[in-house]
């Protein structure tokens, strides 16, 4: 038999008379007329079929299958207490899972410090982490596979927010004997006649869109050498002469003595990477809120750092 909320007021009702022995101290107890509280315990009888109180005018004892059913009638209302209260703190926050996509290139830079700072302030959320390209990760938004996700903008996708959370500079990733290896900074244009490495389109498509903007802005198309799956992978295949790679700073956070890293001066469009947040449409929860605040904080004081 499943109750409902009524019926979860008459096994209150129940236990409290079954625990004073009197209709009239369990009314007062409940705040409710002694008439309520017996119409209620005989409602409960009829639905049981069972004489759960045995009561004349000078006492209440409960029957054989009183004694029984008090039993289950109280784990009944402790376990219906246990899911309210199990319930509001989700609600609020404190407790409950969250499942997050994110790109690898991310993972040692910029998520480490979210997540520090997100289980610092929500102990008791576990976060379910997957490691997912761009496109990827709307594709598992829309499936309903996770809740949020990082994502390399700029992003086309119906149905989903997306949140601006941080930017940085995207340099150019040179071997170290290569002829502009000894220069403070790199033009678009000096890299005309280089092979490129290229992350490949289907895992993000808008950031390989913006570097072929900047080339075209430029003057030239790429040659491309090579195309990658993991943005790690243009340092090692830099540093054995594939090519060149234009990538995120946040990318080559490891030192490579093999390599140069310059920065990318005198492009009329910014040659900078943005990290975004998505959600699906509609309001957020609490803790995706939550998320997405600490997310924009840290990128920003992340941004400032890679600007200085």
């Amino acid at each position: 038999m499943r109750f409902t909320p009524l019926e979860l007021r008459h096994l209150t009702s129940f236990i409290a008379v079954a625990e004073r022995k009197s209709f009239v101290h369990a009314a007062e107890h409940l705040h409710l007329s002694q008439p309520a509280v017996t119409a209620q315990i005989q409602r409960l009888e009829e639905e049981l079929g069972v004489q759960l109180l045995d009561r004349n005018r000078r006492s209440v004892r409960l029957t054989p299958a009183g004694e029984t059913f008090l039993t289950g009638a109280r784990a009944t209302l402790e376990s219906a207490n246990d899911a309210i209260l199990a319930t509001q703190r989700v609600a609020r926050g404190e407790t409950g899972r969250v499942r997050i996509g994110f790109p690898p290139s991310v993972l040692k830079e910029i998520m480490p410090k979210i997540m520090i700072e997100f289980h610092k302030q929500h102990p008791g959320i576990k976060l379910d982490l997957f490691s997912l390209h761009t496109s990827l990760t709307i594709a598992a938004l829309e499936e309903d596979n996770i809740d949020i996700g990082y994502v390399r903008l700029p992003v086309e996708a119906k149905g989903l927010r997306i949140t601006p959370v941080h930017h940085e500079p995207l340099v150019v990733c040179l071997p170290r004997g290569h002829r502009l290896a000894a220069r403070p900074h790199v033009r678009m244009e000096d890299l005309r006649e280089e092979r490129f490495i290229l992350y490949e389109r289907k895992w993000a498509p808008g950031f390989h869109d913006h570097f072929l903007e900047l080339c075209r802005e430029a003057g030239f198309q790429p040659v491309v050498a090579q195309q990658i799956d993991e943005m790690y992978l243009a340092a090692t295949l830099v540093a054995t002469g594939v090519g060149i790679a234009i990538i995120p700073r946040m990318v080559l956070s490891l030192p490579n003595d093999s390599i140069v890293v310059k920065p990318i001066v005198g492009s009329a469009e910014p040659a900078l990477s943005e990290l975004g947040v998505a959600t699906r449409a509609g309001e957020p929860s609490p803790v995706i809120r939550s998320i997405i605040s600490i997310s924009c904080a840290i990128g920003k004081r992340h941004s400032a750092l890679e600007v200085a």
